[in-house]
């Protein structure tokens, strides 16, 4: 089972490598000519799983995949009626939430965010009409960094938008309305959502409460998730396989110790069958109202398997129990493996087997639950690695402490206090003082642990060829005692550490246009210096474009400081991301055409026309402004150009028609370029005709968000590219574009929406 198993989910990570959905023809003749082969040969049952697993996910897809939105109607205001089908939440400038619906007779689940103060807060459930305007599933393509995509795809999200403030929008009677069980479920968390707050109000931590008892972690504060990061505590937070196990095994010992004191009982059925069942309902509906996730799923799955074998009363290994929930899971949902929590749930209990099961205990439980934590670290670091590029060291210690701490006293408050909340608030209130009140006290260790320089170990994005070193090294090292020289196997850690891309050659230059939606950053990067030249938008106080968008690209260059940054003015779409920028790595020299002092690091200044340097035999010159410039805004921004050789890079940011003139009125000739970044996005206030033809470039590179809301490039601004036969990409169409610069060559630009594409991106 366990070699089938694991086949099956190697067939299944393949397919979600491809790009596009084979044709029925494929997916239907090749598993049935590899039946044939297994059953004549049963040594080909690994390579049929693994095709199968491969044809599974595809066949999952064609099944069930959800209605594709229309790009006919992108843009448009549309009139919906539906369910809001998951809870609210709720910042300072809009509330989001999953809308369902169905238009021309297609089921829809749409994301959607409500830019307005609503009388009353929207619930789980309601049913609504709205004036909508919707788009397709798109989100920033870059060489690192969240796949907004493929997120929404696991959602079965088919568009997303906003409501548009009209008097129309009104809740609807519901008594019309025929409710699933999907929708009392989340009718339900609701519920239960909205009594926690009223019980937990003025307590601190309630965010984290909420999370154990529902699994809604969407108030969980951002100085709350950092700590948690940092000290390698986050799963704790969710409703994990740990606590779904807890709850069983609590439940089961109480019905067989209830029912083994009952002779009447006894006489009926076996006092473990009742213990049984009672343990898996428990476990279900702990999981249902934590939504599913895949940790809940996971551990429901390992639940089920156990009590089954305990039921059959036969020995089954704690390893096929494991590859038994694998093979459900991978068979009911292939996506799963598309998520992150599916790897670290499925790899942590792995490691537990392996390292725990089997082997001489100590009769110290101190020193086993320490042996336990550091082993876990170690056997989870090429994970850690490859999912986040960050390890915290401080984690053995913090979970140490904080798995028991949390698991036997925290969570069960919680469980009392959720369980009688609606049904005696004196018990409840004293049950979610306990909760919170451990909370205060674990937090005090964990922010303390936090705040230790060395807690945290920053890597870059690991090498493809240096991920089979590391596992090895991993198990060696988590092989039992006696096994001769396991120490070594450290120095196969060494690659995913150390390792990194090559940089660009002495002389050469890789020049990276990010995809950060409607605004612009531009990464330029030598042979050993880095520059970034804008830092993208802030959208809102947990994103922006410097902290998730910038910092994973660097990261996965192997960039771990910047030489200089140079914001070219105070704009939104340009400016955002710079303070988190800043904050997150070593920024040398940050050049800016705001005020200086507008950016949390020491030493900014503004830039100045004539202000140049060399770096591993490239130059470097700013062209504008001047340093008595009158003009303000889009006009006053950094305009640097770049040389490599023969070739010639300008990034003017944001001038218009104005400042256009006056560079060329004063730079004549040297404005000539190979690469040009359109002037504001391809403004119709910018790229001039007689700027166009000055610069004269191969190659214009135009940074804009995907059906941006001011319509950039404009039609006039592509127009006069067309004129001059210059070619143009758009970030909204390539996302990241990456172009190698030699002294005498370009690279064909790379389009990394297309190098990344997936079947389930937009087409």
């Amino acid at each position: 089972m366990r070699t089938g198993t694991i086949a099956f989910m190697i067939g299944i990570v393949a397919a979600q490598q491809s790009s596009q959905i084979p044709s029925i023809v494929w997916l239907s003749t090749i598993p049935i000519a590899l039946l044939g082969l297994y059953l004549a040969k049963p040594c080909f049952k690994p390579l049929f799983a693994c095709v199968l697993g491969y044809n599974w996910v595809f066949a999952s897809v064609l099944l069930f995949q959800h209605t594709v939105f229309s790009s006919e109607l992108e843009g448009k205001e549309i009139l919906l009626e539906g369910t809001i089908a998951s809870i609210p939440k709720s910042t300072s400038r809009s509330t989001q939430f999953i809308f369902k619906t169905e238009l021309n007779r297609e089921h829809y689940r749409l994301k959607l965010s409500w830019y307005e103060k609503l009388e009353w807060p929207l619930q789980a459930g309601e049913h609504w009409r709205l004036l909508v305007k919707l788009k397709r599933p798109h989100g920033s393509m870059n060489p690192a960094g969240f796949d907004y995509e493929r997120s929404l795809y696991r959602q079965r999200i088919s568009a997303t938008g906003y409501v548009r403030r009209n008097d129309i929008n009104q809740r609807l009677d519901e008594d019309t309305l025929t409710k699933t069980v999907f929708d009392r479920v989340i009718m339900l968390r609701q519920s239960f959502a909205n009594s926690l707050r009223s019980a937990l109000k003025d307590k601190p931590h309630q965010g984290i409460v909420e999370a154990l008892a529902i699994g809604n972690r969407g108030r969980i504060t951002t100085s709350e998730w950092d700590i948690l990061t940092r000290t390698g505590t986050i799963h704790l937070v969710a409703i994990s396989g740990l606590h779904i196990g807890l709850v069983a095994g609590f439940i089961f010992f109480i019905i067989r110790f209830l029912v083994s004191r009952n002779k009447f009982l006894m006489r009926k059925a076996p006092a473990q069958f009742p213990a049984a069942v009672g343990a898996v309902l428990a476990a279900f509906i702990y999981a249902l109202l934590a939504g599913f996730t895949i940790p809940t799923q996971r551990a429901f799955l390992m639940v089920c398997v156990f009590m089954m074998a305990l039921l059959q009363r036969r020995a089954i290994r704690s390893s096929n129990i494991l590859a038994l929930s694998l093979l459900v899971m991978l068979v009911v949902d292939p996506m799963s493996v598309l998520d992150v929590g599916f790897w670290l749930s499925f790899g942590a209990v792995a490691i537990i087997l392996f390292a725990a099961v089997g082997r001489i205990k100590t009769p110290s439980f101190i020193y086993e639950m320490n042996r336990l934590q550091i082993v876990i670290a170690l056997g989870m670091l090429p994970l850690m690695i490859i999912f986040f590029q960050r390890v915290s060291l401080v984690a053995p210690i913090a979970n140490v402490v904080s798995v028991p701490w949390i698991s036997f006293v925290t969570v069960p408050a919680t469980l009392l206090g959720t369980l009688f909340v609606n049904i005696s608030s004196f018990v409840s209130d004293g049950m979610f003082w306990v909760a919170t009140k451990s909370l205060e006290i674990l937090w005090i260790f964990l922010e303390w642990l936090s705040t230790q320089s060395w807690a945290v170990l920053d890597t870059h994005v690991p090498l493809i060829w240096t991920l089979m070193p590391a596992s090895l090294g991993a198990f060696y090292l988590l092989m039992p005692r006696g096994m001769p020289v396991r120490w070594l196997s450290l120095i196969l850690f060494i690659p995913i550490l150390l390792v990194e891309k090559p940089a660009p050659k002495y002389g050469e230059l890789n020049l990276t246009l990010m995809d950060v939606g409607q605004g612009l950053s531009v990464l330029l990067q030598t042979a050993r210096h880095s520059l970034v030249f804008d830092t993208g938008p802030r959208y809102s106080s947990n994103f922006d474009a410097g902290k998730n968008i910038i910092v994973p690209v660097l990261k996965s260059q192997g960039i771990d400081e910047l030489d200089a940054v140079i914001v070219s003015h105070g704009d939104n779409d340009h400016s955002g991301g710079a303070n988190s920028l800043t904050d997150a790595m070593l920024v040398h020299q940050v050049y800016s055409g705001a005020a200086p002092k507008r950016w949390r690091s020491d030493g900014a200044i503004a830039c100045v026309a004539g202000q140049e340097w060399q770096w591993d035999g490239i130059h470097f010159e700013m062209l504008h402004p001047q340093r008595e410039q009158g003009q303000g805004g889009n006009n006053r921004s950094c305009v640097l150009q770049v040389r490599v050789g023969t070739n010639v890079i300008l990034l003017p940011a944001d001038i218009e028609r104005d400042a256009e003139l006056q560079l060329v009125a004063q730079n004549g000739n040297k404005l000539k370029s190979n690469i040009l970044i359109a002037p504001h996005h391809g403004s119709k206030t910018s790229s001039s005709m007689q700027f166009i033809e000055k610069v004269s470039p191969e190659i214009v590179l135009i940074a804009n968000g995907y059906r941006n809301r001011y319509g950039f490039p404009h039609h006039s601004v592509t127009n006069r590219f067309k004129q001059a036969q210059i070619k143009w990409l758009e970030t909204q169409h390539s996302g990241a574009i990456s172009i190698l610069v030699t002294p005498k060559t370009l690279s064909q630009p790379v389009r990394w929406r297309d190098k990344l594409r997936r079947y389930w991106h937009s087409q």
